[in-house]
């Protein structure tokens, strides 16, 4: 009795004491509950003395026992703790609901372990059906039977039991016919009553969901499902119908009886998705009657701000689902002899098309249009899946209408709100219809799939019929919404338009210098500008349009809407590069005058310095070296000043950052040799298209010395500042990191151009290394080594940066070995760049004093880290060590040595320590040890033969079967993966449910 009393004030503590305490408690409470004693306890915590939260506890410790413990209940008394539940659910029939939920699914867990009795689901049945538990009303006896019955197959996919899982699996496809009568005999019973009384409702509530989790067993076909559509057809009906509301609402239960039908429709539709052509005359019957009866109910909701929207979505769900499922069986109604199945295609496009013009602005007037953009995804899919044929001819001709018609109404539903109207958005509204509008564009492009050059036609209208709209009221300033949405249009198939010269995206273009920006929302330009941006792919085809292009984002440059400007002349001189050399020069002044300005934010800067980059990789050297001087001289200079002020301080900091930042940005695309390469290619293309291209007698030019790299210039010069602003800014990170990352631009682009100053570089990232070894120092110093280890005059500098790193890492895990998780990103780095090194120049272990030991060690204890990146990486590491070992004596010695600890380390990260999600990277180790040491493999497999490892959950025959399966297996790394992963979900005493279906 003072046990119950103290389990009764820890948790009465437990819900009532603050955060620290409640933590304590509950580690406490979970001890309590795995022990022996729980068996009897739990009873008398379930008094109805006792406090609801005292009775919840002995009913979620029932729970617990019944789960992860019937081990130790014996044989003799299954009897007595059947009585004890049946009993138990009696006292609590009327509540508290909490605790007889929990005692409903004890009840269905009991069973679980009970199905090897054959007759265990009739008998608990009969004797709620026959009202033999004591003086529950028989409304409530079928309330909890439905509940009950409803958990049990849902129990069988989350419990271990001591029956075979074949025997569980058959038990309930052989009970699942006479559950499922029983449900839909009580569904038609009470749904034929004239009128249904409150109470009932939770009875047929449950009933429902009971037959969503047991449809999916019991073999039975899916025409057989018939009476069970049609009653669940007619529970939605007499929801909805049954009376008329004063606020057009439905009542709560009302309203969650219907969307229990619906989803347990979902379910019967979804459990035969893969018998496709089994049953299209069976679905046809099934869309017709979802037609009959849903569509009027979506009628009836075809409002803005109606009150039973989530009514309406999951129609609309239940319609998606079937046509994802059975797709081809409704899409054979597009040109078909069969009049019925050509009149359900018909309604299904005509609800789709309604759904999809849904009245109201979505998210805040409704919802459900966001659902049809499947369905015009999935029929394009469908019909240009078909080979070429005079029936697919026929079905894009019957179909381009429809798409035609749903691109315009795609326009009109993708208008932002106005100012006016923002009062009635909040940041959740704006953001869902951000990814709204990102969806209308995917379909879009689907929409151009079917419809082709013919889109550009429907969006040249609709652009027509925006600016009429635009001009009807010229004082208006808040009429500019329907030519966004068509610009954004345009913008969204920009990917698709050929190098044709269409005259639509000629219009498009002079539109989008014509309209008077000033005079409307800011965001029409914003939109304008990315639209240019977008089409800069056909710009370049088609080069005359090139300058109204630009004119347009420079004129962005100087507005609300610069972020937009620059992606868009990122894009145009990547996209025309050569194309830009005439407009070169005013570019660039534009460029530098808008830098100089300030106007712009950071980011936008960083991004203008790619354009700057991309334009003065194509115009004369010379040039070059006049606005490098202009535009690039500030921010050395800049960092100079900082750098002899020793100025430390927050706010230079992120001025250092923003200036290395547009450096960097220069680095990525400033490359003479890349332009200049592409015009030798273009010369070569010619020789090879019989096109040599002529040169006047005597003057066939002469190769003369290439010029210098300007980044070379720029490094040459400023590599001093470079280095001293690295000395003064050692100590944090963040400015060390972004300094490598322009270091990294720089090797990117230079590659073997970059050697004058290689040591130089070199030296500072080691110096680098040996103070504060960021992520990206050991990027750079892994590529210096893989592109300059094997030149001899540099092989004693990389030999320097390896030995650096690896000197800098080992301290670091050494100093944190207890909490390796405090250095997981520069774990991460460290084992990927040991993985290249390994895949790619192993040579380096060979020359190189690497303690191999400590490298393995170490990749072994990081494998079992919680942190995705450092595991995955130590895995990678130990895969690719142990498969070129074989080439180097030491390396195999270091394999030897530590394969038994490192087998055991994967069995525990199997067992538990790793997410279940990533256990399937750990076939990997496996596979190397087996291909390269398939003897040593099976000894150091034995570890498995240690009691309870790597958990007690696993039988010796089960890991006996997992070690003959993984051994036998060398090649194929997706069976190896399916081993792993089985045997993880068996160390969890999790069932891996999917797979025994």
């Amino acid at each position: 009795m003072d046990e119950v009393q103290t389990i009764e004030a820890a948790v009465l503590s437990f819900y009532r004491g603050g955060s620290e305490q409640q933590k304590e408690t509950h580690k406490w409470l979970q001890q309590v509950q795995n022990s022996p004693q729980a068996w009897s306890f739990c009873w008398e915590l379930m008094q109805l003395n006792k406090s609801s939260e005292v009775q919840f506890f002995g009913a979620i410790t029932l729970n617990s026992k019944l789960r992860n413990f019937w081990v130790e209940v014996p044989k003799e008394a299954h009897h007595e703790l059947k009585q004890k539940l049946l009993e138990t659910i009696v006292v609590f029939g009327n509540g508290p609901k909490i605790v007889l939920n929990r005692l409903c699914i004890s009840l269905g867990l009991f069973i679980v372990h009970m199905l090897r009795h054959p007759t265990v689901i009739e008998e608990v049945t009969n004797m709620f059906l026959l009202e033999q538990l004591g003086n529950l009303s028989k409304v409530t006896q079928i309330e909890i039977l439905m509940a009950v019955l409803e958990g049990i197959p849902e129990e069988v996919k989350n419990v271990r039991t001591q029956i075979p899982r074949e025997i569980v699996l058959q038990e309930l496809n052989r009970n699942a016919e006479f559950v499922m009568q029983t449900v839909v005999r009580y569904l038609n019973e009470k749904l034929s009553q004239t009128t249904l009384e409150t109470h009932d409702m939770n009875g047929l509530i449950n009933a429902a969901k009971c037959v969503g989790t047991w449809v999916a067993h019991g073999n039975v076909r899916l025409d057989e499902r018939e009476a069970t559509v049609q009653v669940l057809l007619k529970a939605i009906h007499y929801c909805y119908w049954k009376e008329p509301k004063d606020d057009g609402c439905l009542l709560p239960e009302e309203n969650e009886l219907a969307e229990t039908a619906l989803k347990s429709l979902t379910s019967i539709i979804s459990s035969y998705a893969t018998q496709n052509a089994k049953y299209s005359v069976t679905v046809i019957n099934f869309m017709k009657m979802f037609l009959d009866v849903l569509v009027p109910i979506l009628d009836a909701e075809y409002k803005e701000n109606n009150d039973n929207e989530n009514l309406a979505l999951m129609i609309y769900a239940l319609f998606i689902s079937t046509l994802e499922c059975f797709s081809s069986a409704i899409f054979d109604g597009i040109v078909t002899e069969s009049e019925e199945v050509s009149k359900v295609y018909t309604r299904t496009v005509d609800m789709l098309i309604k759904c999809t013009d849904k009245p109201g602005t979505y998210p805040v007037d409704e919802s459900c249009s966001t659902y049809a953009m499947e369905f015009w995804y999935m029929l394009q899919e469908e019909v240009l899946a078909m080979g070429p044929s005079r029936h697919k001819i026929r079905c894009l001709e019957a179909i381009r209408p429809v798409y035609a018609h749903v691109v315009k109404v795609l326009v009109r539903k993708s208008q932002l709100p106005t100012e006016s109207s923002l009062h009635k958005w909040n940041d959740d509204d704006l953001e869902a219809f951000r990814c709204y509008r990102q969806d209308i564009g995917d379909t879009l492009l689907s929409c151009h799939d079917v419809l082709n050059n013919q889109m550009l036609d429907v969006l040249s209208e609709a652009l027509d019929e925006s600016i009429m709209y635009l001009s009807y009221d010229s004082q208006s300033t808040e009429n500019w919404t329907l030519l966004e949405a068509t610009i954004h249009a345009f913008c969204s198939i920009a990917q698709k338009i050929e190098y044709t010269e269409h005259q639509q995206i000629v219009k498009l273009l002079k539109v989008l210098n014509e309209i008077p920006y000033e005079k409307y929302n800011d965001k029409l330009f914003g939109m304008a500008l990315e639209t240019v941006g977008a089409y800069s792919e056909w710009i370049g085809d088609n080069p005359k349009y090139l300058p109204s292009a630009i004119s347009l984002l420079v004129k962005g440059l100087n507005s609300t809407k610069a972020s937009q400007a620059t992606l868009g002349l990122k894009d145009l001189t990547s996209e025309c590069q050569k194309e830009v050399v005439p407009y070169a020069v005013p570019l660039l002044d534009a460029c530098r005058s808008v830098l100089h300005d300030g106007r712009l934010k950071n980011a936008e800067m960083i991004r203008l310095m790619y354009t700057v980059g991309n334009i003065l990789s194509v115009i004369s050297y010379d040039n070059i070296i006049v606005y490098l001087d202009a535009m690039v001289s500030p921010c050395f200079e800049e960092l100079q000043v900082h750098v002899q002020n020793n100025d430390i301080s927050e706010p230079t900091k992120a001025r250092v950052i923003l200036r290395l930042d547009m450096i960097s940005k220069l680095f990525s695309s400033l490359n003479i040799k890349k332009t200049a390469n592409e015009t030798e290619d273009n010369k070569i293309s010619m020789v090879v298209g019989g096109q040599k291209p002529c040169f006047p007698a005597g003057e066939e030019p002469v190769p003369g010395p290439a010029p210098v790299q300007p980044i070379l210039l720029i490094l040459e010069k400023t590599m001093d500042l470079l280095k001293n602003l690295c000395t003064l800014w050692m100590h944090d990170e963040t400015v060390v990191d972004t300094l490598c990352k322009a270091l990294q631009q720089a090797l990117t682009n230079l590659m073997d151009d970059i050697k004058p100053l290689l040591n130089e570089i070199c030296f500072l990232v080691l110096s680098i290394l040996n103070n504060n070894c960021v992520v990206s120092a050991v990027d750079i110093a892994g590529n210096f080594i893989l592109m300059f280890y094997t030149d001899m005059e540099y092989r004693p500098m990389m030999v320097q940066l390896f030995t650096a790193i690896m000197d800098y890492n080992f301290n670091q895990m050494q100093m944190n070995l207890d909490k390796l998780s405090r250095i997981a990103d520069l774990i991460e780095t460290f084992y990927a760049f040991n993985t290249k090194i390994a895949k790619k120049l192993p040579i380096c272990y060979t020359h190189i004093q690497v303690d191999y030991l400590k490298l393995m060690d170490y990749a072994t204890k990081c494998m079992m880290l919680p942190e995705t990146g450092p595991m995955k990486k130590s895995v990678s590491f130990i895969t690719m060590f142990v498969k070129e070992s074989i080439n180097n004596p030491a390396m195999v010695q270091v394999v030897m040595m530590h394969g038994e600890n490192i087998i055991r380390t994967t069995f525990l990260c199997i067992g538990g320590t790793a997410l279940r999600t990533q256990v399937e990277i750990f076939a990997d180790i496996f596979l190397a040890i087996n291909c390269r040491y398939p003897q040593a493999l099976i000894q150091w497999m034995k570890v498995l033969e240690t009691p309870n490892f790597p958990t007690a959950f696993v039988s010796a025959t089960e890991k006996e079967q997992f070690m003959r399966n993984v051994i036998k297996e060398r090649v194929s790394k997706r069976l190896v993966q399916d081993y792993v992963r089985k045997f993880a979900a068996l160390c969890r005493n999790v069932v891996e449910y999917e797979n025994n279906k």
